[in-house]
């Protein structure tokens, strides 16, 4: 029952701190277990709170064993189903994890036919490509189907997230659910080398996500394909893709990440030409304080005197809106990301610690601005609590088309002709260059 409310408070704070969640599989997800749900690891908490929210049965959940800290916290997690895994920098020098309590615990479980979600990479970090998988997850299943003679009938699904921007509010993440992998296919292998059957089944959960993941090889190849990406989604956007759903997003990053890694090997001098032109545009962008959106309107012919006219009597007629979302929600909106600079965390925690903090901070500051106003109308008060977070959204969307509208106009009046010249030929370059790799990779 705690856990089923708690469930629904984490989907309302989702819907409320992504712009989009875009589930791709949920067909693939069985109906009932034993299942093991596996998942690359990104944005630490925010991932575990993402999955089991979009997972319709109850889940159980493994962690690394140094978040017990304490018996009142390792409660807590008992009574969320979290089962401590043990690494070596869990435990002192010198000594090796033990981790075969944990596996019995994870056996139990699976036997109730319990769904456990395991994020195999072992750590969480702020990357797109996806890490080294290890073999506990192969492990665990393996061994239960073995006490139960292969007759268990426990799957194995991989889980992808994507994350458009991975550390800020209102973005984009992408689910895609695969197909299940089913543990007893693999029984004869275990019962003639187990070892081999682990490296095997691992293997097979790591293809699963590769096949969906981008792969980059560092830092800046990773920082690369996302402009990359996000220049080719802006530039080229033909009918089609402006109406591609989030598996062709997904698809489309994946293939111009495999795209730049080809050619990098075999063909060096596009690749670095492609990068060097973008990192030119990047340049120019940012010293005209522009962004790529105004730049494909503006050479859409999106910046007419008519069109300028026009939005400037519709930011005059809702500026009153906006100022009035800013009264009801920004200093709840603020407040987490102060809050979180307060703690000095990881970046990879951000997303999840203001979330957290802002399902906290945004109903106490609705429930203190009702008190001051001194409303005790049942009625006026849940009108209210609609209203407030509506007025916020309005306030977003003003700034950002007015952001927009300011950026496009900047474009125009104060970028010398010059420049507008180079930004055109840089476009039409780096697309040639990326359309060149992705016809190379095919």
């Amino acid at each position: 029952m705690i856990y089923g409310f708690l469930k629904q408070v984490v989907r309302v704070a989702l819907f409320f701190f992504f712009r989009k969640i875009e589930l791709t599989g949920k067909e693939n997800i069985p109906s009932e277990g034993p299942v093991i749900f596996v998942a690359n690891h990104p944005n630490t908490l925010m991932d575990p709170l993402l999955v089991a929210s979009l997972i319709p049965q109850r889940v159980g959940f493994l962690a690394n064993a140094s978040i017990f800290v304490n018996k009142f916290v390792s409660a807590i997690w008992r009574f969320f189903h979290v089962i401590p895994v043990y690494r070596r920098e869990d435990v002192g020098n010198g000594e090796k994890p033990d981790n075969r309590k944990s596996f019995e615990k994870c056996h139990a479980y699976l036997a109730k036919k319990g769904n456990l979600l395991v994020f195999p990479e072992g750590t969480s970090h702020y990357e797109l490509k996806l890490r080294e998988i290890k073999t506990g997850t192969a492990r665990i299943a393996l061994s239960f189907e073995a006490l139960n003679g292969f007759a268990g009938n426990t799957n194995i699904v991989p889980i992808a997230l994507d994350y458009a921007d991975a550390i800020h509010f209102r973005t984009v993440v992408s689910v895609t659910v695969c197909k299940s992998i089913k543990v007893a296919d693999y029984q004869q292998q275990f019962e003639t080398d187990e070892q081999h059957a682990v490296v095997e089944l691992t293997e097979a959960i790591r293809k699963e996500l590769a096949a969906i993941i981008p792969q980059t090889s560092g830092k800046e190849q990773e920082l690369f394909l996302v402009k990359a990406h996000q220049f080719y989604k802006t530039f080229y956007a033909p009918d089609e893709l402006g109406k591609e759903g989030p598996k062709e997003v997904l698809e489309l990053r994946t293939q111009i990440s495999k795209a730049l890694q080809f050619i990098e090997i075999k063909n060096v001098a596009l690749y670095q030409d492609t990068q060097k032109k973008l990192l030119q545009f990047s340049a120019i962008l940012k010293e005209d304080k522009v962004d790529m959106a105004a730049v494909s309107n503006f050479f859409k012919g999106n910046q007419s005197l008519p069109k300028g006219l026009f939005f400037i009597v519709l930011f005059v007629a809702f500026f009153p809106f906006y100022v009035v979302g800013m009264l009801f929600n920004y200093i709840p909106y603020i407040i987490p990301s102060k809050l979180f600079k307060a703690m000095k965390l990881d970046i990879e925690y951000r997303s999840s610690v203001q979330m957290l903090i802002g399902l906290i901070v945004f109903p106490l500051y609705y429930a203190l601005v009702i008190w001051l106003l001194g409303i005790t109308n049942i009625w006026i008060v849940l009108l209210l609590l609609i209203v407030m977070p509506m007025t916020g959204y309005v306030s977003m969307f003003y700034y950002a088309a007015f952001n927009r509208f300011i950026k496009v106009m900047r474009i125009r009046f104060l970028m010398s002709d010059k420049r507008k010249t180079d930004l055109e030929m840089l476009v039409t370059d780096i697309m040639k260059n990326i359309e060149i790799a992705r016809s190379q990779l095919i």
